[in-house]
């Protein structure tokens, strides 16, 4: 017969799993690791940042879409980092419908950051 997890059941994993010297000794051996990816990871995302924001200029797009179409732009990096070839195409058409459906943006202008975001990261991490 299966036990379903309740809140108590999961809190009291928790308590039992997660000892705090156990946690900080952890952290302590993957610091190096951890700190070396952090920062390629904010150097890849300030990166798609600059390919973008040039394109939102010339397009006069500022206020809150201007952060939504950022948004649109670090999400297609994400997915297009760990998808290739037609995958990757699929999920960068399911983005821009996603985005130009629930939040209003341009389709065109989505367009132009697919055509800008997906080659740099296909020649830097391709």
């Amino acid at each position: 017969m299966p036990i379903y997890k309740t809140g108590l059941l999961m809190f009291q994993k928790y308590q039992s799993k997660y000892d705090p010297t156990t946690i900080g000794n952890r952290f302590t051996q993957v610091q190096s690791v951890a700190l070396a990816r952090a920062q390629d990871g904010m150097v890849t995302m300030s990166t798609i940042r600059d390919l973008v924001r040039p394109l939102l200029d010339q397009n006069g797009i500022t206020g809150g879409q201007r952060g939504t179409y950022l948004a649109f732009a670090l999400k297609l990096a994400r997915h297009a980092l760990r998808s290739k070839g037609t995958s990757a195409v699929n999920i960068a058409n399911g983005l821009k419908a996603y985005f130009v459906q629930g939040y209003g943006l341009n389709p065109d202008i989505c367009d132009a950051i697919v055509s800008l975001v997906v080659p740099w990261i296909a020649y830097y991490y391709g």
